[in-house]
């Protein structure tokens, strides 16, 4: 059995064209514990949380068939707040038929709120999207990074969505997606074209922040053609970051 680490995902090839995708996510301090620091619904913790797992394994175009949630509070009335949350998520997400299981600490009382979500995947290992880029390509960021009550506050065009990923992972000419986290999208386009051997170009005019934290992954980062590009037809926010290359 082969596993390898690839960015946030650790695939497992097992055999039979078929290949594992898994995800996790952690979240602590947010929630209406005395010790949380944004303080906000554990409803709210529960769906975010589980959206960066979520969408960390479908940009792969793997299907979500597992998720966990460890929480690290009681059942009644924090964890039942999350898991509400989590499955709020996964309608949003378009996932029915999934294994939803977890834990709660009940053998001691906390001060803050704590999740840890953990997403299993699989697609068939040809139409993975990991390391797919075998030449030129342009870098999107579709969405805006928002973090903290920024996400709350947001309009809907300026996250990324379900239905968008869904329409990406359709076209050819999308070659990856990757979800923005907490380390930003130049880290994430600088992993990017590590990870495809290829040389990064960074666009000069780019107006959002690309250092800035995308907290439950607000925007992604999308490479496509050219051809894809110029036909992209985006109602939200859209920036175009650069391109990747072959090395001359």
């Amino acid at each position: 059995m082969n596993v390898k680490k690839v960015r946030d995902l650790t695939l497992v090839d097992l055999g039979q064209g078929k290949t594992m995708v898994i995800a996790c996510d952690s979240c602590g301090s947010v929630g209406l514990k005395e010790g949380d620091v944004l303080k906000v619904p554990p409803f709210i913790t529960g769906k975010y949380t589980a959206r960066v797992a979520i969408l960390e394994v479908l940009c792969t175009g793997a299907e979500v068939i597992c998720l966990t949630n460890t929480i690290c509070n009681e059942m009644d009335p924090t964890g039942k707040a999350i898991i509400q949350g989590i499955e709020e998520e996964l309608k949003a997400a378009g996932i029915g038929e999934v294994v939803l299981t977890g834990s709660t600490e009940e053998n001691f009382s906390t001060v803050a709120t704590g999740l840890g979500i953990t997403t299993v995947g699989l697609v068939v290992t040809k139409d993975l999207k990991v390391n797919n880029i075998k030449g030129d390509a342009l870098l999107v960021a579709i969405g805006q990074p928002k973090v903290g009550q920024e996400v709350l506050a947001s309009k809907r065009e300026d996250i990324v969505d379900y239905s968008m990923i869904k329409q990406l992972l359709q076209a050819e000419e999308v070659y990856e997606i990757i979800p923005v986290g907490s380390k930003g999208i130049l880290y994430e386009m600088q992993e990017l074209a590590r990870n495809n051997q290829l040389k990064l170009s960074v666009n000069n005019n780019i107006k959002i922040d690309i250092n800035k934290s995308a907290g439950p992954s607000t925007v992604v980062i999308a490479a496509v053609s050219n051809n894809y590009f110029s036909k992209l037809d985006i109602a939200g926010s859209m920036e175009l970051l650069g391109k990747v290359s072959l090395e001359i």
